[in-house]
């Protein structure tokens, strides 16, 4: 006989056609002894079932048939005459008998009647997990009480999987509606007074032996959906606390008797640590239980109740290298060059962006593009050049060093900045990177036709030699393009600050800086669209290999490590492996898909502050502001590219 629900604890990774994703995740950390939140699922068979007793299935069938993708119109109300039915249709009598069954037997486990509230969520079954998840429209309820609005929510996630964003996704993909299927998960809601996500390797530096918890007040969807800047904190694995960062935590989303609402953190609130002493040991011991069953580093979402952490969610962090490096490559006599100093300013920001060690020829291009970028401050800025030029050293152990010097300060800037800030003041970035843009281009096809078409290897030496000065040199007027971009910065920094008030600007500059279009958030899309093409085809398919070399085309020259343009580090062309890894990150989880919906919420923090921001403002500086804002934004998506 089919089973329509299941304890949580009885799924395990086998779980995933019944249960979907979610739902087999949750019953692997369950039966390893972690503390999750009981819960139930409704299986995909409960779905299915819905749709074979009421008749939909021919009546979804019929209402789609000759709709075109581009017909957004008779897709919108195909979605909306769709989930009106599913939600109205009588759930099959051994349905909601087993639902209701399952969801009082939960309530007297937890032993907290009519006041146990619960969250509803979507949780997509394995084979079609990623095609229904892609739309970002499979809903997520919290804050649900009782047996009847229970079984009404898990209707409307079951709707959720008709949206017209949905539909219109599976038209394009030639994917049959019919084959996606939804499982349901109920589980006990934690009245969380702080929550968040915590990372059992530091992802930002790929340091192994640390922790790094971001924390907010109230349910952890404030965090994950963007809505608040969180407190920080990174541990040791031993749990020493070494770095406190306090976020301005300006919403919390509280659990009430209705449902959900959203409420503003009382200022003295948001000046203090959400997480003490015992909380963060209580993490850490966490983090190290997590990442001791699954034997790699995680990626965990953790809500506080009444002294005692509970983990909601677990997934791997797959591009981090699951063992630590051995760095310890300086020889007995070496000293750190920069030791109880602060190192100079050009070199944090190599130190920064590389975050491997660097291969010889890369040493030879950082050289070249400080000595570009150094001519650039000396001709246009009036600083002076370095007494010894930026090169690299090789120690006696083998060890090769950078010998670096930031260009000093000279009476020649009094004039020459002023001037460089008056030719570029009413520049936009995007007006001068367009002409420099296309000489790239041109430079990048005359070097791969001469070197291509250069046999004598004298010869071609000499060219390379020459390529890589006119790189120094293009890599100079690329920095320079930053410039009216500073000025952007200082005349919209201004106005903003002139609207809400010095102690609120770094604030509204993060919400007004949401939903951009730049290069990385492309990138990701197109990385989510290259999942949905695995996940309908199989990446065996001739679809998915010709959507990987349309994304390989337009991003394969990332780095597949460091953010720096290096040589020595391997692109993603160069990789693709580590796109198979994303890919199965992002196929894994349901959460990590839903991009449209991370989007939207952006989109109107972003539309929520311009009208805040109208409200204070005269007509006339507020069109004023909007001018000064497009530009910051056009300025930051330059950058970017």
């Amino acid at each position: 006989m089919v089973n329509y629900t299941k304890n949580l604890s009885e799924l395990n990774k086998d779980s995933l056609p019944q249960a979907g994703g979610k739902g087999a995740n949750l019953g692997v950390l369950i039966n390893a002894g972690l503390p999750v939140p009981p819960g139930f699922i409704v299986t995909a068979d409960a779905y299915r079932a819905h749709l074979e007793v009421s008749g939909l299935k021919e009546r979804i069938s019929r209402r789609l048939e000759n709709i075109k993708e581009q017909d957004i119109t008779a897709i919108s109300e195909a979605s909306i005459d769709i989930a009106l039915w599913i939600e109205e249709a009588p759930m099959p009598t051994r349905v909601q008998a087993e639902v209701a069954k399952a969801f009082e037997s939960f309530s007297e486990k937890m032993d907290r009647g009519a006041k146990l509230a619960v969250a509803v969520r979507s949780s997509a079954t394995a084979e079609d997990l990623p095609s229904a998840s892609f739309a970002g429209q499979h809903d997520t309820y919290l804050g649900i009480y009782g047996k009847e609005s229970v079984l009404k929510h898990v209707k409307k996630c079951w709707a959720s999987l008709w949206t017209s964003q949905a539909i219109s996704y599976r038209i394009s993909m030639g994917f049959e509606h019919l084959k996606v299927d939804l499982a349901v998960v109920v589980q006990a809601m934690i009245p969380s007074e702080a929550a968040g996500v915590m990372f059992t390797a530091n992802p930002v530096n790929g340091n192994q032996d640390e922790i790094l918890i971001s924390a907010g007040y109230g349910l952890g969807e404030a965090i994950v959906s963007g809505l608040i800047t969180p407190d920080t904190f990174i541990l040791t694995k031993a749990g020493r606390i070494k770095k406190k960062v306090l976020g301005s935590k300006e919403v919390r989303i509280i659990l009430k008797e209705k449902g959900t609402i959203s409420s503003e953190v009382p200022e003295e609130k948001r000046k203090s640590l959400c997480l003490g002493k015992s909380e963060l040991r209580q993490l850490s011991n966490l983090a190290n239980r997590v990442e001791k069953h699954y034997g790699s580093s995680m990626d965990t979402e953790w809500a506080l109740f009444e002294g005692q952490i509970y983990l909601l969610q677990a997934r791997p962090i797959t591009t981090m290298k699951s063992a630590t490096e051995d760095l310890n490559i300086l020889g007995p006599e070496d000293k750190i060059i920069y030791q109880g100093k602060k190192a100079p300013f050009g070199l944090q920001s190599v130190m920064e962006h590389c975050s491997e060690p660097m291969a010889p020829l890369d040493f030879d291009l950082c050289c070249l593009c400080y000595l570009g970028f150094n001519n650039y401050l000396h001709q246009d800025m009036g600083l002076k050049l370095p007494k010894e030029p930026v090169m690299p050293v090789e120690r006696a152990s083998g060890c090769v060093a950078i010998k670096y010097n930031d260009p000093r300060l000279s009476p020649a800037m009094a004039w020459k900045i002023p001037k460089s800030l008056i030719k570029d003041f009413s520049k936009e970035a995007k007006d001068i990177w367009q002409p420099l843009s296309e000489e790239m281009d041109a430079w990048l096809e005359k070097v791969e036709d001469t070197t291509r078409n250069t046999k004598n290897a004298e010869k071609f030496v000499k060219y390379v030699e020459q390529a890589f000065g006119e790189y120094g040199v293009l890599f100079g007027k690329r920095m320079s393009d930053f410039i009216p971009g500073a000025v952007t910065y200082l005349k919209y920094g201004f106005l903003l600050k002139k609207a809400v008030g010095k102690e609120n600007v770094d604030e509204y500059k993060e919400r007004l800086m949401r939903a951009l279009p730049f290069r990385t958030a492309l990138q990701n899309k197109a990385m989510v669209k290259l999942a949905q093409v695995a996940a309908v085809n199989g990446k065996e398919s001739k679809a998915f290999k010709d959507e990987l070399d349309f994304f390989l085309e337009e991003y394969g020259d990332r780095p597949s490590v460091s953010m720096a343009p290096t040589l020595g580090s391997p692109t993603w062309r160069e990789k693709p492996e580590i796109i198979h890894e994303l890919i199965e990150t992002l196929l894994g989880d349901p959460s990590l898909l839903n991009s449209e919906e991370s989007f939207k919420k952006q989109e109107a923090d972003y539309e929520a502050a311009k009208k805040e921001i109208s409200k204070r403002l005269t007509p006339g500086k507020y069109h004023k502001f909007l001018k000064a804002l497009e530009r910051e934004r056009n300025s930051v998506i330059v950058r970017e590219e």
